[in-house]
């Protein structure tokens, strides 16, 4: 294959242009996300002690001791409800952050694929009698490698999607019975006493 110089440097130019392009956008895609993580961690903190100030006030009102188990008891429901909204937030963030990069990668992995399909048809062009069939085996090999991956990528994505559905129905499952147990032993106080 006769590549001048020039040929293989701009190939090597474009290639890093896309590379720094590729890495930008993921630092840019990950630099997102911990903008997210932090609005929501400063916001979940304030809510914590406004939270904190009112729970503690309401405790200081509290006159009897029944009073006080029920305003125990109906701080258990709501803030398991905040912790699952906010565990699937930080998940939602987590998984779009991962779907972007995913994305990055596969582009690159095409780019590349690309890339190499072109240079097996370069050497095709140029390599000698006889040895049609080396590269049609190697052009074979590649496109062979490139749907294995995207039906690996596939099953991993649905994996994932089926995974935290099951997460999210089972924190709902467990915020229900939680919610029902503490109003059922609020009830059984009101009735004691």
């Amino acid at each position: 294959m006769n590549a001048s110089p020039e040929k293989m440097l701009a190939t090597f130019k474009t290639a890093t242009e896309a590379r720094v392009a590729d890495l930008s956008a993921a630092g840019d895609s990950l630099m997102s996300a911990a903008e997210h993580l932090t609005a929501l961690n400063l916001n979940t903190t304030r809510a914590l002690l406004d939270d904190g100030i009112a729970l503690s006030q309401a405790l200081l009102a509290a006159r009897d001791p029944k009073a006080l188990v029920e305003l125990q008891l109906g701080t258990v429901t709501p803030a398991l409800q905040k912790s699952f909204a906010y565990a699937k937030t930080v998940g939602s963030v987590a998984s779009q952050t991962q779907a972007e990069l995913l994305k990055l990668v596969e582009a690159g992995m095409s780019q590349w694929l690309q890339g190499v399909i072109v240079t097996l048809e370069g050497l095709n062009r140029n390599a000698p009698m006889g040895s049609d069939f080396a590269v049609t085996a190697l052009k074979t090999a590649v496109v062979n490698a490139s749907s294995a991956y995207e039906g690996a990528t596939q099953l991993v994505r649905q994996v994932s999607e089926v995974a935290q559905a099951n997460v999210d129905q089972a924190a709902a499952a467990t915020v229900d019975a939680v919610s029902k147990g503490t109003t059922a032993t609020v009830s059984l106080f009101k009735t004691a006493a």
